[in-house]
């Protein structure tokens, strides 16, 4: 191919900058499964998965978007990055509590006195929204040891006293699994009971009917600049897409080679990484992207796409991993 034609608006594309996050199947179950935990009251659950496989990514993008469509502003939302400290301080825990949910004041105040403002806060906003029921959900949840989770079943017996309900969500790696053995082998049965009775494996892209709905995104369910209505494969490809190329159609294609790669004894229940969707994806975007009229990738275009992400060193530790945590069917 010709090198590409890189217009300097380019630069600023949402893949470009890795500013983006796609609607996909395993979103649209990790949004069912806490729908169903939200609208049950649980007061705790986790959602766990290997690394790179969109979780943070549906977090950042969705999750928050997806809630207000459903709830309105019925239900109050708030979401923390949880943070990874040498050792644990219960009223710098507590100050990112209030940071997270823009608090005039996080820092003064001794702890006992961060734990009652936040408690306030988030009654006062159930109480505004008309409900009883606050939702955070915490993102690196892996990084969380058993102080954090009895501040938090602090700040839900004060809530509770005061007649709210706070659901907490966890969402992190297989690490979450490890932390559910600990507590149970440490018998802090009590914090398994509040965070962890329920949860739900954050899967990849299983299928190349899956695959096909994640690409066939970069064709018609995506614009930049927004409003313009012009796609993402659309704005990379602009000849090429305006006579019928598509993204989409490389999902058979890209499904061989995901099964090519991977350890022989994956293949039958292949689990793709978002991170090994999309890195291709922006692979193929910025070297191949310009006005040619015709597109078509070779095989070994697609396999150097996919092979650019570590893709078989990933898959090849994922193998590696106990049966518990690898989650094979």
């Amino acid at each position: 191919m010709n090198a590409p034609t890189v217009l300097p608006a380019t630069l600023y594309h949402p893949v470009m900058r890795g500013t983006y996050a796609l609607f996909t199947p395993p979103i649209s179950e990790f949004f069912s499964t806490i729908c169903n935990w939200i609208d049950g009251h649980v007061t705790g659950g986790y959602v766990y998965g290997p690394p790179r496989q969109g979780k943070s990514r549906a977090v950042q993008y969705w999750i928050e978007r997806l809630l207000a469509e459903r709830y309105g502003s019925l239900l109050p939302f708030f979401r923390m990055n949880h943070k990874s400290h040498d050792r644990f301080s219960e009223g710098e825990f507590l100050t990112e509590l209030l940071q997270t949910a823009h608090h005039r004041y996080t820092q003064s105040g001794n702890r006992l006195t961060k734990l009652d403002r936040l408690v306030k806060f988030y009654a006062t906003r159930a109480r505004n929204a008309g409900g009883n029921q606050v939702v955070l959900m915490i993102d690196e949840a892996q990084n969380m040891r058993e102080p954090s989770y009895r501040t938090l079943c602090n700040l839900q017996n004060e809530l509770d006293e005061l007649g709210y309900q706070l659901t907490v969500i966890s969402v992190g790696t297989q690490e979450l699994v490890y932390q559910h053995t600990a507590f149970a082998q440490g018998g802090d049965l009590h914090l398994i009971g509040r965070f962890m009775m329920r949860e739900t494996l954050f899967r990849g892209i299983r299928s190349a009917q899956e695959l096909a709905y994640v690409l066939t995104a970069y064709d018609i369910g995506t614009e930049w600049p927004e409003g313009s209505g012009i796609s993402y494969t659309r704005h990379f490809f602009p000849r090429a897409f305006d006579i019928g190329f598509r993204l989409g159609d490389l999902a058979a294609i890209l499904w061989d080679i995901y099964k090519e790669l991977a350890p022989p004894k994956l293949r039958p229940h292949l689990n793709i990484a978002m991170e090994h969707v999309a890195k291709p994806v922006e692979f193929l975007f910025r070297k191949h992207g310009g006005d040619a009229i015709a597109v078509e990738f070779s095989r070994g275009a697609l396999i150097e796409a996919v092979a650019s992400t570590r893709f078989a060193a990933y898959m090849q530790a994922i193998s590696l991993m106990p049966l518990g945590v690898r989650h094979d069917p």
